[in-house]
């Protein structure tokens, strides 16, 4: 292994540490801690925002949320899932970029199941605590969410990644046809 890529692998071993340790002590907050519904209340009154909202509802592990009826719960089910979907995106592209450092860098394929195995072993985890915490609710479908966010993550970063190794290399041979 190169020095740099040990370092690399130094690095992103604790940005998956320390991101762990965010998730699961944000797990560890009961629901009322993590709610945005009294700063939604500051920001816009109930009536106004049942008014900007389509009328519609959602129905996710056995309860419905009815955006008119409560628009503050609808927004929020939204903004709650989205950071599963953010939180484990994260998650997930630091681990494959971990995983792809240790590795031989030609190899994607392995780094990219590897990621989505962890990833998913760490949500089902992170769920699992939730279970035995006041006040929240281990959900197996919220596993489902955050395995979604670990791929967008991952279509994303090796996207990024493919782009800038294309422009590399076609820098690359501009300067060999100069000579």
């Amino acid at each position: 292994m190169l020095k740099k890529d040990r370092k690399n692998s130094i690095i992103w071993f604790f940005v998956v540490f320390c991101w762990i340790f965010f998730i699961f002590t944000l797990s560890s907050e009961s629901y009322n801690q993590q709610s945005i519904k009294p700063t939604l209340n500051k920001w816009v009154t109930k009536e106004e925002l049942a008014q900007k909202l389509p009328d519609t509802s959602i129905t996710y592990h056995g309860s419905t949320v009815v955006a008119k009826k409560d628009p503050y719960g609808f927004v929020e089910f939204f903004f709650r899932k989205g950071a599963h979907l953010f939180m484990y995106a994260v998650l997930c592209v630091s681990l494959y970029m971990f995983i792809r450092n240790l590795m031989a860098r030609r190899q994607m394929v392995l780094p990219v199941i590897m990621a989505l195995i962890l990833t998913g072993g760490i949500a089902a985890l992170d769920e699992t605590n939730q279970l035995s915490k006041i006040g929240r609710t281990g959900n197996p479908t919220d596993v489902i969410v955050d395995l979604t966010g670990g791929c967008i993550g991952l279509i994303i970063c090796i996207s990024i990644n493919y782009w800038f190794e294309r422009r590399r290399r076609r820098q690359e041979y501009r300067f060999v046809r100069k000579f």
